[in-house]
């Protein structure tokens, strides 16, 4: 059966059937909500504009629930109608006809346009929960909704909802630490030290949130803009790059609204790592003069793969055969490296370098054993000597140098063999297992020459060097017969060993009988390794240089095992040991300083804790940690500070001697 509406000019539906009866209840709804709009306080323009509003969100595209409490003022009271309303609107949208009745049970009319109808309203059995849902919310749904409720015995209440779609920011953009903008990947960074990462978004309604997330895990969640900033900015600092960020990526999020879901933007972190691990793995065997010999070393734990260098007496290996292989994980390195008698007791060191990561290297050292055949020196039994007198005994030693240890001796004189001769003087010298060690030579004239060498205790040397003074201060001290004619130097750099020059500027050198002393300023001190001095007489030139290895000068340690001692009428005594000097020459200072009253009994110790901060009565200065004190007021208390002090600065924490007492008649003798 078809029923047929028209609209007459009055503007009512004049209308047959069911559907044209709820289209004109509809529109009697809205013509009753907008007399009582024209006519009620309720409704006036002015009631509106006063009416607090709550603020609901919504995203495009999705669904959204204005809430209306339903919840009667007294509980014998009963909903009439329920309208609701859109901007200014004298019709409502959205209308319930309950008269009393449940609301489940109710007429639920809505307006035949767009927005009605996606319009459907819910109770769910909770008046208070009672909201309009609008299915997939269009740009124009945003505005300002009122919900009214009309009871049967107690006044209309009101209920204003402001509609704001939520706006998502702009994609995040990810910047490094110079302002550069990331894409794919970041870094690189170095392992252990600063991250730095900026992420930004622009607009976005409300204003956005913005983290960082690792592996689902949030690390920062702090905003570092205001929110009233156009632009949202969260900086992300990690203090040390941790190896396993290598690879991983960071994650940038940012969202306006939960309900309107995230924007990610994610880099892959550039990582460089130091090696981790250098072995020399080959056996550490006796290697032979004349003989080529292998040895392996391997690194890993680098990135990108480390490189491996060889160094033998702390000079760079260059001239022999290396072999090498890389992978991402490991580099391994193969020598093939000819030994000479010199090298017996050396460092062979294999030393892995990132060459991305300054500073990122580590090294395996092991001190290799040669077999050589002996080398040989002859010297006088009891001290240098030029002329020995008629009548005199000369014992001469005969120093042997040899892997193995020499079994058997032979003398020679003017290339011809010595035979024991007790009659002629000659006797040798020895025991079981090394005879002819030594020959006595009795009643006979002898003059003795040798070829310079290092002094004993200065053949090896480490010398501490103050790199912001620039100079290197060496002396070199050999002994020879006849004397020295000759010294020169030479240094060892990253290029090479190279000659010390006289006539250069940078360097001044002092002969004086058997010491050297060399002041050297080079253009760049911090690349010098080590010195090696040489020196020459008649007899020839000296076969073994004495070496002077370069580190870096610290400040002195402080004196230990302090002892106050002798303490008498006004005097006193302090001794202590000296420490480790930094690889500079140290002078010693003791400070004598009032005791305050609360200091406790007097003991020695290094925590300063009190009286260091009171300017010192007295210093007392040395060359070795002894000092005696005089002139010290008995009856009264002192505090002692004792330090060492060289170029580079003085020793810390100071000696501290508190409540030093004098008395007269007294001793005390306290460690």
């Amino acid at each position: 059966m078809f029923f047929l509406c028209r609209k007459c000019n009055s503007g009512f539906y004049l209308c047959a059937g069911y559907r044209c009866i709820l289209l004109l209840l509809q529109y009697l709804f809205g013509f009753l909500a907008f007399l009582s709009y024209r006519c009620c306080a309720l409704d006036s323009e002015g009631f509106q504009k006063n009416l607090p509003a709550k603020v609901v969100w919504g995203v495009v595209g999705k669904d959204v629930e204005l809430p209306c409490d339903l919840t009667t003022p007294t509980p014998k009271d009963t909903i009439n109608m329920v309208f609701w309303f859109k901007d200014s609107a004298g019709v409502p949208l959205y209308s319930i006809l309950a008269r009393g009745s449940p609301l489940d049970k109710s007429s639920h009319l809505s307006t035949t346009d767009d927005l009605g109808s996606r319009s459907t309203f819910i109770t769910d059995g909770e008046p208070s929960r009672a909201r309009l849902r609008i299915r997939n919310v269009k740009e124009k749904d945003e505005g300002t909704f009122r919900c009214r409720v009309d009871f049967s015995n107690s006044p209309t209440r009101n209920f204003k909802i402001n509609l704001t779609l939520v706006v998502q920011p702009s994609p995040p953009q990810i910047f490094d630490s110079k302002g550069r903008e990331v894409v794919d990947e970041a870094g690189p960074f170095l392992e252990g030290q600063e991250l730095f990462l900026s992420c930004q978004v622009t607009g976005g309604r409300p204003p956005p949130s913005l983290t960082w997330w690792h592996n689902g895990t949030i690390l920062d969640s702090v905003v570092d803009t205001s929110r009233e900033s156009f632009t949202t900015v969260n900086q992300l600092t990690i203090s040390k790059v941790e190896r396993s960020l290598r690879g991983n990526k960071l994650e940038c999020k940012a969202t306006s609204a939960e309900i309107a879901g995230t924007l990610n933007k994610d880099v892959r972190l550039v990582v460089y790592l130091r090696p981790s691990k250098v072995k020399i793995v080959t056996p550490n065997a006796l290697m032979s003069v004349n003989k080529a010999h292998t040895v392996k070393c391997e690194t890993s734990g680098s990135y990108p793969p480390a490189k491996l260098t060889w160094l033998l007496n702390d000079r760079l290996i260059t001239n022999t055969d290396i072999t090498e292989e890389k992978t991402e994980s490991f580099t391994n390195s193969i020598l093939t490296l000819n030994v000479k008698a010199e090298d017996d007791g050396q460092d062979l060191v294999c030393r892995a370098d990132n060459p991305r990561f300054p500073g990122g290297s580590v090294e395996d050292r092991r001190q290799i054993q040669v077999a050589y055949p002996p080398k040989v020196a002859v010297h006088p039994g009891s001290g240098p000597m030029s002329h020995a007198k008629e009548g005199l005994n000369v014992t001469l030693h005969c120093d042997t140098k040899a892997r193995p240890s020499p079994h058997a001796y032979s003398w020679y004189h003017d290339e011809r063999f010595i035979q024991s001769n007790e009659s002629a003087g000659i006797l040798p010298l020895g025991n079981t297992y090394r005879p002819f060690v030594s020959l006595l030579l009795l009643n006979l004239l002898l003059f003795v020459s040798d070829a310079p060498r290092c002094k004993k205790g200065f053949e090896v040397m480490r010398v501490g060097v103050s790199y912001q003074h620039g100079t290197i201060i060496v002396d070199c001290h050999v002994e020879a017969i006849p004397d020295v004619t000759r010294f020169w130097w030479t240094y060892n750099t990253s290029k090479g060993v190279l000659p010390v020059s006289m006539q250069d500027s940078s360097s001044h050198i002092h002969n004086n009988d058997g010491t050297s002393t060399l002041h050297f300023s080079p253009e760049n001190i911090h690349d010098v390794r080590s010195l090696a001095c040489w020196a020459s007489n008649s007899v020839g030139r000296q076969s073994n240089p004495c070496i002077f290895y370069i580190v870096p000068a610290n400040r002195p340690m402080p004196p230990r095992n302090c002892v106050l001692r002798n303490t008498s009428w006004h005097t006193a005594e302090v001794s202590c040991t000296a420490n480790e000097d930094g690889g500079l020459p140290q002078t010693f200072v003791l400070e004598v300083r009032n005791s305050p009253e609360y200091s406790e009994p007097t003991s020695v110790t290094t925590l300063s804790d009190q009286g260091e901060n009171s300017p010192p009565l007295f210093r007392v200065l040395g060359q070795s940690p002894v000092f005696s004190l005089h002139s010290l007021e008995p009856d009264k208390k002192y505090n002692i500070l004792v330090y060492a002090e060289n170029a580079v600065g003085k020793s810390d924490p100071p000696v501290f001697i508190p409540n030093v007492q004098i008395q007269q008649y007294y001793s005390n003798n306290r460690t």
